[in-house]
């Protein structure tokens, strides 16, 4: 993959276990350039994949009542990554309240995430980064041609953004692999998901 689709959010020593994907706003196995980063970045260093989906109590004006869509989504992802020797771990919490304990508690060597403009996901990232000390990487998996390539400003107008576009497609028009199944499996189950149980809030 080209990795100008990855940035860094911050540097550190990693830990000695898994390397942690935190999907957020790329609910999906396949066609996914960030879980294809943290399964490269995995296989090279030896190590398991795990996947993990932080589910906040409260998003802009959903609560996890209004969450079965999404829900019944993840838990696909689940059966999928099941199937390709990666560990699915759903946490129930504000990331920033939920993750840093997460990877001190599995000695987690790396997070990779996945890049939203929101602000809220902004701020959630800038929190976490503030209390690991381990390697934090994030990467452009909704844009053909990654947000902080396409232009570093905020454009004002299509005939001004348009030619940027035009002229970086052809360096990120590349075809995606597939996720291959994992060959360092994690050696401790983690807590199965009750999804019943998530299905009623």
């Amino acid at each position: 993959m080209n990795l100008k689709r990855v940035r860094i959010i911050k540097e550190g020593k990693g830990g000695t276990s898994a390397v942690v994907y935190w999907m957020s706003r790329d609910q999906r196995v396949q066609d996914n350039w960030a879980l294809l980063f943290a399964q490269q970045m995995a296989i090279e260093q030896k190590t398991p994949l795990v996947v993990v989906f932080c589910l906040v109590p409260f998003f802009l004006n959903a609560a996890i009542r209004h969450y079965g869509f999404m829900l019944r989504g993840l838990q696909e992802v689940e059966s999928t990554l099941r199937n390709k020797d990666i560990s699915f771990h759903l946490l129930t919490g504000y990331p920033e309240e939920m993750l840093p304990p997460f990877v001190v508690k599995n000695k987690i060597r790396t997070i990779v995430t996945d890049f939203d403009p929101l602000r809220i996901k902004r701020e959630w990232k800038d929190n976490v980064s503030l209390k690991i000390n381990i390697p934090f990487y994030e990467v452009d998996a909704h844009n053909i041609v990654p947000c902080w390539i396409a232009s570093p400003k905020q454009e004002y107008a299509a005939y001004t953004f348009r030619p940027r576009i035009i002229r970086a497609l052809p360096e990120f028009l590349e075809d995606f692999p597939k996720i291959r199944k994992h060959p360092f499996p994690l050696n401790k189950r983690l807590p199965d998901v009750d999804w019943k149980r998530r299905l009623r809030l």
